[in-house]
């Protein structure tokens, strides 16, 4: 079927199949078949994205991250915190997350290790956010919302 389609011709194949077995049969397929065609996956969560990491797939998007983001930039947002500094700050944790992920599949089947590494992260992450949140975002900051830039 991927030959039908074009594989062969094709730069990227993007898959966001629900079924996470089907989804590994295929990058397996696609790997084996297609190793110059460049994969770029979905995963429901973090165990489909460490799936996906053992299995070598460099772009992996995680549904339940993209979407729990997007969720906590819209709460700082309605809370009064600036939309430059809250786009900032999501940016920041979805490329610290990604980095976590990276080391944390390392220890995934260390249960004691994998939990003792978990709980560092959620710290370093807690620390991160919270001190960027203490910080006064209206001094000096001529961000793309600031009131200086606004007009206001």
């Amino acid at each position: 079927m991927l030959e039908s389609a074009g594989a062969h011709e094709a730069k990227i194949l993007i898959s966001a199949i629900d079924n996470p077995e089907t989804n590994y049969l295929l990058v397996e397929t696609v790997k084996k078949h297609f190793p110059n065609l460049e994969l770029m996956v979905r995963a429901k969560n973090r165990g489909d994205a460490y799936e996906l990491l053992e299995m070598e797939v460099p772009n992996i998007y995680r549904e339940h991250l993209d979407s729990s983001v997007r969720l906590g930039k819209d709460v700082l947002v309605k809370l009064g915190f600036r939309a430059h500094t809250v786009h900032r700050l999501a940016q920041n944790f979805i490329k610290y997350d990604e980095a976590a992920l990276k080391e944390l599949v390392k220890v995934k089947h260390d249960q004691k290790e994998y939990i003792s590494s978990v709980r560092r992260t959620i710290e370093m992450q807690e620390a991160l956010l919270s001190s960027e949140l203490n910080r006064q975002f209206t001094l000096n900051d001529q961000a793309w919302d600031s009131e200086v830039m606004k007009g206001k």
